[in-house]
């Protein structure tokens, strides 16, 4: 296995153990062993060990998420505003398709918001969701959309798209049968459209 690959590993397994344990509970060890290395290895590719994996994860969640939904919607698409917004929550919940663990790491950080370099004050995370309610805020402006309250459907929004891919077993519990990934895509971007026509028709 290639440097780049183990690192890579590491990464992905880190991600599972902090989201399933939390930062003090993961155990680098069992990260190590995992990948099939031992715990002094994982030191070659991450000198200040758990720390830093934690810190790379966290900027690599941050990075993907500004890139592929700060960065991209926040420029003329040529799209509705209300087709935009819709996008922008669909390139979100596919984020969190791909990368369940992310989810859940999201979720977790979101307990102790004051003290999280995620999702506290001035946190990455923070600054895609205030450049997804500025766009809102700047469509409603232009009166491209309705007045209607930006933060409530934004915490709806983000409220189940974390919970539905970051606590699968309150999923699990609700859900009498499993949906396929394609039908519980469809049914969110549904709901989200359902909700934003709503707005704009008692707007």
């Amino acid at each position: 296995m290639t440097d780049a690959a183990t690192r890579q590993r590491l990464l992905r397994e880190a991600a599972h153990q902090f989201a399933r344990f939390g930062y003090d509970a993961a155990s680098l060890r069992k990260i190590a062993e995992r990948v099939g290395i031992r715990a002094a290895t994982v030191y070659s590719h991450f000198p200040e060990g758990k720390a830093q994996l934690y810190e790379e994860i966290l900027a690599t969640v941050s990075s993907t998420l500004t890139e592929r939904i700060a960065h991209r919607y926040g420029q003329n698409t040529g799209l509705s505003a209300e087709d935009v917004i819709v996008q922008m929550c669909a390139a979100f919940w596919d984020f969190c398709e791909e990368h369940p663990d992310y989810a859940t790491l999201l979720l977790r950080e979101t307990f102790d918001a004051d003290n999280s370099t995620l999702v506290g004050e001035g946190g990455p995370a923070r600054e895609v969701v205030a450049a997804c309610i500025g766009y809102v805020e700047a469509a409603q402006a232009r009166s491209e959309l309705p007045a209607f309250d930006v933060e409530a459907f934004s915490l709806w929004v983000a409220s189940y798209m974390l919970s539905y891919h970051g606590a699968p077993g309150l999923r699990s519990n609700v859900q009498r049968r499993p949906w396929s990934p394609e039908r519980a895509r469809e049914q969110f971007v549904a709901m989200v459209r359902n909700l934003l026509q709503g707005a704009m028709a008692s707007g």
